[in-house]
Order: structure tokens, then sequence, then C-alpha cells
């Protein structure tokens, strides 16, 4: 049974999270007190976030709404960040001058835009990550187009990972329909290969979708500077840019740093294999936020917090004192290999998955088939 008075804090609304809200609507996590704090009354699933530049999805279909999922699962819902950590007094101060007390807390925040020192970036650069920031860019690419002269509309995405090539590939969509169908779009990335993990024949289906949309690839190429009308690349070279969608990865966010909490090189949240962090009882975090002790190097990745929500869910309830016999806690143990599926924004996406790479529409099918499965799941505990 669980120990009187438990309180429950749970930090952002990420995918990781959405696993233990569920367990809570379905009472396999029980506590007496529960409270999610989230700067964002909805959550969007990264997912299918290229398929709503596209004109695919609606935002409504892959929003979850945290108000109504914490309402299910009986939780309170308070909109605000928290700005920092107490973990021996285990307290939580807010943005808004409040504080919270937890006995077990789970931190799920993602991680924030990889933009750096980069001069620039933050003021004129549309970003993917954090989530939520991805619905300011089909406004926009709207307002963009609607503003557009005789000449092209000039478009830098950077970043070639995964969701650069999303991006970049369901852009060419959006302002196909927008009427801005003569754009430049230009994608740039550090990098001298094609999403180097999944081996050449990925890079190569991807160089063909990318040369199916006229997308002009940059790799091995830097960010120096973010004008408000053009980039500047490594060399010095300047491309002209009506906007500039950045991609290009996470970095940590500053919470960990702040609060004093054990992190790695990079200024990620250091958790153990359970997802607790180290030396701090009743604290535990997953997805992009962190980083594993003995996996530092785990790309961050959707499918990852995912893979950790049911081991948060389960360790949460052992913290809690749900009596499931397993003090130890359960680990999480990355896979080895991991299906990708990328939208290429022309109804086909590129499927890979240990060597074996394929494009089409059937692997676009395959991948809306996915992504609204996990958005029902979540989605009916409230609807």
């Amino acid at each position: 049974m669980k120990a009187a008075g438990q309180k429950l804090l749970l930090i952002g609304g990420g995918h990781a999270q959405l696993f233990v809200l569920e367990a809570l609507a379905q009472r396999k996590i029980v506590a007496d007190d529960v409270v999610l704090v989230s700067s964002q009354s909805a959550q969007l699933y990264s997912g299918m976030v290229p398929g709503l530049i596209e004109g695919r999805y609606s935002l409504d279909q892959l929003s979850f709404d945290l108000v109504a999922l914490a309402r299910a699962a009986g939780a309170q819902f308070v909109e605000d960040t928290v700005i920092r950590i107490d973990a021996p007094a285990r307290t939580v101060a807010l943005a808004s001058g409040r504080s919270l007390t937890y006995d077990v807390a789970s931190i799920a925040i993602g991680g924030a835009p990889a933009a750096g020192t980069i001069p620039g970036a933050a003021a004129h650069a549309l970003f993917v990550k954090p989530i939520d920031r991805a619905r300011t860019i089909i406004p926009a690419m709207e307002a963009a187009a609607r503003s557009a002269g005789p000449e092209p509309l000039q478009v830098v995405v950077v970043g070639a990972g995964a969701a650069g090539i999303e991006i970049a590939l369901t852009t060419r969509a959006r302002l196909d329909l927008l009427g801005a169908d003569r754009a430049i779009i230009t994608l740039v990335d550090a990098s001298s290969t094609l999403l180097r993990h999944e081996g050449q024949a990925a890079g190569d289906a991807v160089a063909a979708a990318l040369a199916r949309g006229e997308i002009t690839l940059r790799l091995s190429t830097g960010i120096e500077e973010v004008g408000p009308d053009h980039v500047r690349v490594s060399g010095g070279r300047v491309i002209p840019a009506d906007l500039v969608i950045w991609c290009a990865g996470t970095e940590a966010p500053a919470l960990a740093r702040d609060s004093g909490l054990p992190v790695d090189a990079r200024g990620y949240l250091t958790v153990h294999d359970t997802l607790a962090v180290p030396g701090v009882i009743g604290l535990f975090g997953a997805g992009d936020a962190v980083s594993l002790q003995y996996n530092p190097r785990l790309p961050k990745s959707g499918v990852s917090a995912v893979r950790q929500g049911p081991v948060l869910v389960h360790n949460v309830a052992v913290a809690l004192g749900a009596g499931t016999g397993d003090p130890a806690g359960r680990p999480y143990k990355p896979k080895s290999r991991a299906l990708a599926l990328i939208n290429t924004g022309d109804g086909r996406a590129i499927f890979s998955y240990s060597g074996i790479v394929g494009t089409g529409r059937w692997a676009m099918a395959l991948k809306d088939r996915i992504d609204r499965r996990f958005m029902r799941r979540f989605q009916r505990l409230y609807t």
C-alpha cells in the first residue's frame, strides 16, 4: 500500500509524462495529491509536427489537452514554469513566485533549442524545440507568402537530422499550398553525412527525396550568424533568408544546473537507468531533458522518451509505495535498433529499420497509423 499523504509533482507534460498521467487515470499509480506544472496548457506530439506543416493534420489532431488530461488523472493543473528545485527540502519554486512541495517528482520538460551562442538566432529564427514553439511556424510561413514580392521566397532550414529533413520537405508542401511554389529552400548542417546512424541506404533515400522536393542541401556548413533577411554560414558566405527554421537538435534546459542537481558535461540532468536522479530521493527524469548515467550519448528523440514512459510509471509507483515488490526499480534498456519513418511531404515516407530501407505511400500510411494510435491512447482519457 502507498504511504499516507504522498504528494506527486509532475514537472512538464513531455511524452514520458503522458504515461504517468494515464496510469493515474487508470489508478495504477495512486497518490493523495497530484500536481502537473507546465508552461503550456497543450502539448504537441513531435512526431506529427511535420504533418501539421504539410497540411495533413490540424493542430487539434496532434495536441494533448494537458488541463483535461490532468483532470482525468485526478491532478491539479498549474500553468507555470518550475525555475528551481530544492531537492533536500523537496520543494520547487515557480516563475510566478509560488512554491510547491512534493514527496515524489518527475521531470519531463524537453530540451532547449540548440542555437547556442549563434548571433541573431534567438531573435530571427523559428524554433521547432521546445515543441510548443512549432505552432508559430505556419503563421510565419503564411505571413511571408502574403508579403512576398516578385522574387522567390527564400527559406533556410538549419539541421539535417530526421526532424530537419521532414521540416524542409513538408515546408515545400505548405508553401506550394500557399502559392509560393517558386520558393528556394536550403537545408544546412555542419555534419558531412545524412542520417549517419541509419546507414548509407537511408542517406541515399533522403538525398533522393530532397532532390524530388528541390531542396538545396549544404552539408559541412556551420551557421555563424542569423540576420533579419539572411544567414551567414562558415567561410563568410551569405544565404538570403526570408524565413529561418531551426531544427538543429537540443541543448540542456537550465533547470537542473540552476537547481544544483547532478548534470553531465553538457548540462543535462543525470539519471540512473531507473530514471531516478542519483543521490536525490524521490526525483525522476525522462526525455530530452536528461542524460543516462551509463549511456550519456544516447540520441535525444521522441522514440526514447516514449520507451521510457512505462519505466517511469513503474518506478514512480514504487517510489510512492505502491507495493509492487520491486524496490530497486525497473531499468530502462535502450534498444540498439529503432524504426525510422520520415515524412517526405509528397504523400510518401521513408522507412528505415535495421538496414532495410524503402520509400512509398505505404510507409506514410504506416507512419500515420502509428502516430494516430499514439494520439488516441492518451486523448481518449478525456474525450
